[in-house]
């Protein structure tokens, strides 16, 4: 007897149709920026809803619209020295906007989290800021020294009452000073500490909150300390028994944490290697990650995140490390499945980051649109 597959009802037909004309138009609208000619034409002719789909999303979105996840997609803000204008790249839409923010002037982006930059402006004013809801904490001054901060990060949103801010620096070879300050307190409390430099050098990485402490990444190859916020006495952990898993020199380094795990990726020079690995605590040892699976990483000195792909896009974007470069206006992410770094629209394929440009003072930023009281925005 010959085998028959059996038609869907009349009611599973409609479901499908129901699923697919439901897409979010951001979802639409960016599938068909990438389309030309036919292809567009029978875009428009999959039904009603898909026909009048705009040409681009709205970016950043308008305060009367519900954000979708494309808005909310992991975005690279930067922004020049000594200027208010900061521009957005998003992944997703592979679209640079910019935007002029008064509040900005003059400042530099030092960490990101949550949807709020932690900026500074000259050597001692800090705040956060949110760029798509234009809100604002004020921080009590850094403390006023010799030595710049070398790296500044923070544990939570800071909103939240467990928030804490950490700033770094070296006062001479192998000096280090942390600077501390909880959300509710009006003065940073100081600690020093004198660091193996075999160890520990700032890698202008910055710290990443994990597990309750502060980990450090340090040039020297991949070496981690943490900072334990909770411990005045044992603040500083260097961990020299965690064997090094680069031995090679490289260019930059970064930590992030990923779907719950601490990774840590190492760039060879002009990118001529890309190496990850993630944290085994439990065994203390660097272990190789070669897929992310449907992940994706985003990685810059100042802030680096990760992110699940969305709906609809899901192959376009997971096993991918994004970097903060560009050929021409075009984003350029290293895939894990090619060993390649590539663009979406030039289908641009190279080996290394030879005529490519880097942004320098910028971060990766997951948009957030919460408004907040009065209240929440008050630190102290």
């Amino acid at each position: 007897m010959e085998s028959a597959t059996e038609a869907p009802t009349g009611g599973e037909e409609e479901k499908e149709e129901r699923c697919w004309s439901n897409l979010q138009v951001d979802i639409l609208s960016m599938m068909k920026s990438h389309l030309f000619g036919a292809d567009r034409i029978w875009f428009h002719a999959v039904c009603k809803a898909w026909n009048s789909v705009p040409s681009q999303v709205t970016w950043p979105p308008s305060p009367a619209r519900q954000p979708s996840e494309v808005t909310r997609f992991p975005t690279l803000v930067f922004s020049g020295r000594n200027t208010s204008v900061c521009k957005f790249f998003n992944p997703l839409l592979n679209k640079t906007h910019s935007i002029i923010f008064p509040e900005l002037a003059n400042a530099q982006i030092r960490f990101s989290k949550g949807g709020w930059l932690l900026v500074t402006q000259g050597n001692s004013k800090i705040f956060f800021f949110n760029p798509f809801t234009k809100e604002k904490i004020n921080l009590p001054d850094l403390p006023i020294q010799e030595h710049k901060f070398t790296e500044i990060s923070f544990s939570s949103l800071p909103t939240a009452p467990d928030c804490i801010v950490l700033a770094i620096s070296i006062l001479c070879l192998n000096d280090l000073k942390f600077s501390c300050i909880r959300r509710g307190e009006s003065c940073w409390k100081t600690f020093e500490e004198c660091s193996d430099t075999n160890v520990y050098m700032p890698c202008y990485s910055n710290p990443v909150f994990f597990d309750g402490a502060f980990h450090c990444l340090s040039e020297k190859r991949g070496s981690l300390s943490i900072f334990d916020p909770t411990n005045d006495e044992d603040f500083w952990i260097e961990l020299k028994e965690l064997e090094k898993p680069i031995r090679k020199p490289v260019d930059q380094c970064y930590l992030t944490e990923c779907d719950g795990e601490l990774m840590a990726v190492y760039e060879g020079h002009l990118g001529r290697t890309i190496d990850v690995f993630k944290l085994d605590k439990s065994a203390m040892i660097w272990k190789r990650v070669n897929n992310l699976g449907n992940m994706a990483l985003f990685l810059s000195p100042r802030a680096s995140i990760s992110a699940p792909p969305i709906r609809g896009v899901a192959s376009k974007m997971e096993n991918k490390v994004y970097f903060p470069r560009f050929k021409g206006e075009d984003g350029v992410f290293y895939s894990l499945s090619t060993g390649k770094f590539h663009s979406f629209d030039l289908g641009y394929t190279a080996e290394n980051f030879i005529g490519t440009k880097q942004q320098m003072h910028c971060a990766w930023i997951e948009p957030s649109f919460e408004k907040h009281s009065i209240e929440d925005l008050l630190w102290c």
